[in-house]
């Protein structure tokens, strides 16, 4: 019997498998095609290849999300870890969905892509997957899972996750949550191991899961008009994602957002609340923009990321009633929130 590992490359498009096409980058190269540039990786193991989609990340849907998913799981036990090739542009909101969809998945999910396809002489695409299977073979080591980000040569928790630069090779951090792990010398080093707590779906849930996207993200600026606010809410989204200031400020004086936000309570929409500041989250008991919205029923996003908060109302709303999506967005699921 073979001790080689065997991994599994799911290739989705994105960057890193782009080529110029009549209007600019597009997806056009195969797994195999992107493995072609990396001999290297023979010696890791026994590695498939399966493309499962072709596009530019911006263009992934829920749907794509819940299709990947389902991939995963009916090759969970043929594989020792899975390593997906992804754009970078919504690679944070699919590491944030798969880890709270498939949180029971026991084995390690690594997700890469590269800022410059991997035709380009400057690529950073062959670095970033040859990384990608050397952390999947040091979280098979020591028996590590969960849903991560391999990027820059740093290993990200997934629901952690987020791309804060457009250009930089280093595109991707950690946000108010410590790194997995980095490559030091050629080798894996593994820093911390996320607490993978209760999971939202139980296993015979996984096929019929439902993600529930009339969810509105939108962002504040001096002199937003509370009519923009009262328009949204009247459109009964499901839920509201608020990017406030600072700590969590919501304006209350002159343009005061509190009546549309009285009106997404009694019409039942949760409104959650978090900041445009990349790290330090929300504390909405400081200042007086703060508590005033507590009063009005809001929700805190504490120091969850845009794409954790999103991704996790779009998985609770088929299933939680209005009044108790605060208790289950403040639920640890995969340490994606930190609680007192």
């Amino acid at each position: 019997m073979s001790n080689l590992l065997h991994f599994l490359v799911v290739s989705t498009g994105g960057t890193i498998a782009s080529g110029e096409g009549r209007e600019g980058l597009t997806p056009t190269m195969t797994g195999h095609d992107l493995l072609k540039y990396v001999p290297s990786l023979s010696q890791l193991g026994e590695i498939d290849v399966h493309d499962l989609l072709f596009k530019d990340s911006s263009n992934m849907s829920p749907l794509d999300w819940k299709r990947i998913a389902m991939f995963l799981i009916a090759q969970e036990k043929r594989y020792d870890a899975f390593i997906i090739l992804h754009g970078t542009d919504t690679m944070a909101y699919k590491a944030s969905a798969l880890s709270f969809m498939i949180a029971n998945f026991t084995k390690p999910v690594v997700i890469t892509g590269s800022m410059q396809p991997i035709t380009q002489p400057n690529t950073d695409a062959i670095d970033n997957i040859y990384s990608s299977f050397l952390f999947a073979a040091e979280m098979i080591r020591l028996r590590q899972r969960g849903i991560t980000i391999a990027f820059g040569g740093q290993l990200i928790h997934g629901p952690r996750s987020q791309k804060i630069l457009s250009h930089d090779y280093t595109a991707f951090t950690s946000i108010n949550y410590p790194h997995l792990g980095h490559i030091e010398k050629g080798e894996a080093i593994l820093t911390h191991r996320p607490s993978l707590l209760t999971p939202l779906f139980h296993q015979k849930e996984y096929e019929t899961f439902e993600l529930e996207t009339s969810v509105f993200l939108l962002t504040l600026f001096p002199g937003f008009r509370a009519r923009y606010l009262e328009y949204i809410v009247n459109m009964e989204p499901k839920a509201i994602v608020i990017e406030a200031l600072g700590l969590g400020g919501v304006p209350h004086l002159g343009e005061s957002l509190l009546p549309p936000l009285k009106l997404s309570q009694d019409l039942g929409i949760p409104v959650v609340i978090t900041t445009q500041c990349v790290y330090g989250g929300v504390d909405l008991n400081v200042y007086e923009v703060g508590r005033k919205t507590l009063k009005m029923g809001v929700i805190s996003g504490k120091d969850m990321t845009r794409e954790a908060i999103i991704t996790k109302l779009m998985l609770l709303l088929p299933y939680v009633e209005p009044y108790n999506v605060e208790k289950w967005l403040h639920t640890n699921f995969c340490d994606e929130i930190t609680l007192p």
